[in-house]
């Protein structure tokens, strides 16, 4: 979870990439995530890929108790926006 919403993708360090911090509605973009990120590995480019390497970094998050609340806040405002995926 990250305050503004913002993924984590790229390169982390080293050898090490990631795709992570979607945010409570991971599986949609979790999935194109994984596959820009294979791209991005490899060195391919897309208009997709580069949107998201151009996207901000997330925000850190606050402390507790106010990171409970917000959390609980974000993944239900989220869900609904995402509607019935059944």
């Amino acid at each position: 979870m990250s305050r503004n919403a913002a993924p984590c993708f790229g390169r982390l360090a080293d050898n090490v990439t990631a795709a992570v911090c979607h945010n409570g509605v991971g599986i949609a973009k979790g999935t194109y995530s994984g596959t820009l990120l294979a791209d991005y590995v490899v060195g391919a480019s897309s208009e997709l890929l580069s949107h998201l390497l151009a996207l901000p970094r997330p925000a850190a998050n606050l402390p507790r108790p106010f990171l409970g609340l917000g959390v609980r806040a974000k993944i239900a405002w989220q869900q609904y926006r995402a509607g019935r995926e059944r």
